[in-house]
């Protein structure tokens, strides 16, 4: 796992809200306390692998979406045309 420093921009902020929504759902109240089930540094090593993931497919799938490269082929005879 990547160290805060160290991740993409925009990776920290997703890290974090990811981290607010596990930590929601984790969230128990018993008897007039609060208890956190999982480890909150688990979740938050979790929240940035989450994250990290998440950045790595949308990269790939805006790669994909984007426009191709056809395939075609391009002479001498064919520049020498445009000339005219």
């Amino acid at each position: 796992m990547a160290a805060p420093s160290q991740t993409p921009a925009g990776s920290q902020d997703l890290a974090s809200r990811i981290y607010v929504e596990l930590v929601g759902r984790a969230f128990l109240r018993t008897e007039n306390t609060a208890v956190i089930k999982p480890d909150a540094a688990e979740l938050a090593k979790i929240s940035f692998q989450l994250a990290e993931v998440f950045r790595k497919v949308e990269r790939a799938l805006h790669a994909a979406a984007g426009p191709q490269n056809v395939s075609y082929s391009v002479d001498l005879a064919d520049m020498e045309k445009w000339d005219k």
